[in-house]
């Protein structure tokens, strides 16, 4: 029954990564990263932002949860000094990194168990180790996150 309802909840957790139609309003945003809407209406007439949809007048505005972490990304770097060209382009950089984590969840999570202070994070075999062996994270409340190699369980 457990392995089902892992099984099922990985499913999900696919899905909901390869979904890119989360949408939130302009004051959803400013409200979520302390970025003004004036502001955030700023960025997008620089090019740094862009909606995924808008009204024929532009007044509704629907941004992705992407540009969510794009905004936070932006003033956080703001926050620490940065102009914000330079912040648009750090930013920039971490774009691709944050997409490749998003498919290494989406593409290897296999398996999870629910820990007492933590999880572990089952992401399938490891090509050239072993065929009955796993990697596994380890994230423990506080701790260093471990990755382990666990021999396949069939259960």
């Amino acid at each position: 029954m457990k392995k089902q309802m892992n099984s099922d909840f990985i499913q999900r957790v696919k899905n909901i990564m390869k979904t890119h139609d989360f949408l939130l309003g302009i004051g959803d945003i400013a409200s979520a990263t302390k970025v003004s809407q004036r502001q955030l209406r700023y960025w997008e007439k620089k090019g740094y932002i862009h909606p995924t949809k808008s009204s024929e007048e532009r007044r509704h505005r629907k941004y992705s949860y992407h540009t969510l972490m794009k905004v936070s990304m932006i003033q956080s770097y703001v926050d620490s000094g940065y102009t914000l060209s330079v912040a648009v382009e750090k930013s920039s950089k971490h774009e691709e990194m944050t997409n490749a984590l998003k498919h290494l969840i989406g593409d290897r999570l296999r398996d999870f168990n629910i820990l007492e202070d933590g999880y572990e994070l089952d992401f399938g075999a490891v090509e050239g180790i072993s065929e009955s062996k796993n990697l596994v994270a380890v994230i423990r409340e506080g701790k260093p996150t471990k990755f382990i190699l666990r021999e396949k369980s069939d259960s």
